[in-house]
């Protein structure tokens, strides 16, 4: 059983020895290509593409300042705890960048003397015929993002899933809790039908369902780690 306890301030994320508050606009950070609607701003997102080597990036302690804090939502699983950061805490990396650091599927990590398994969630192989309804298998994307899998969670609106994206998306109040617009995470999936391809979701809608390569840097798809609390 899966119970929504709220959410929680723990630990924070320095590049090259600086302490990175949280983004203020986690979404998309280079509108050239893409542009969700006219009058957005770029997001503000850390980018692992300027900065490739994970030695100059870490997960510590919490920062004296609150503000500095990284937010994550708690669950209860079967005694043990559950922490799904609210939003993505850089874009422009790979999954494949992820995968070489071990944040895949799990490496141990220690913030505030709690240990933990640092990994992606899962989502799911193969969407539902319609992307907005997530996937066909049990995962925990639809489960905790979505709330399909928890009591007491955050609930979906139906005008999530409207077109196109407009400042309505930005505004709902499931995407202030979750931050799933204009941002697409990465999963720990794979594609059984694309040997390269990998699963993400969010950007159009809290649960959508979207597929990129291994090895793709993009502006709008980024890293929403889940901890799993080591007892």
């Amino acid at each position: 059983m899966t119970e929504y306890i709220g959410t929680q301030r723990l630990g924070g994320l320095s590049h090259a020895g600086q302490i990175l508050a949280p983004a203020t606009r986690p979404w998309i950070t280079d509108l050239a290509a893409l542009y969700p609607y006219e009058g957005l701003q770029p997001g503000n997102l850390p980018e692992f593409e300027c900065d490739p080597n994970w030695d100059n990036w870490s997960l510590i302690d919490s920062p004296k300042d609150p503000r500095a804090r990284l937010n994550w939502h708690a669950f209860n699983h079967d005694g043990t705890q559950l922490l799904v950061a609210d939003r993505m805490l850089m874009s422009r990396i790979s999954w494949q960048d992820l995968d070489d650091a071990g944040y895949v599927f799990g490496t141990q990590v220690s913030i505030d003397g709690r240990q933990f398994c640092c990994r992606l969630m899962t989502g799911g192989d193969t969407p539902c015929d319609d992307p907005y309804r997530g996937a066909t298998k049990p995962n925990e994307w639809d489960a905790l993002v979505g709330g399909s899998g928890a009591s007491n969670a955050p609930q979906l609106d139906p005008s999530n899933d409207a077109i196109p994206l407009s400042p309505d998306h930005l505004n709902s109040s499931h995407n202030r809790l979750w931050n799933w617009f204009g941002a697409v995470s990465w999963t720990a999936e794979p594609v059984a039908s694309r040997a390269d391809g990998r699963v993400c979701r969010g950007y159009h809608g809290p649960i959508y369902f979207y597929v990129n390569t291994v090895d793709h840097r993009h502006e709008d798809i980024g890293w929403r780690p889940i901890l799993e609390e080591i007892l």
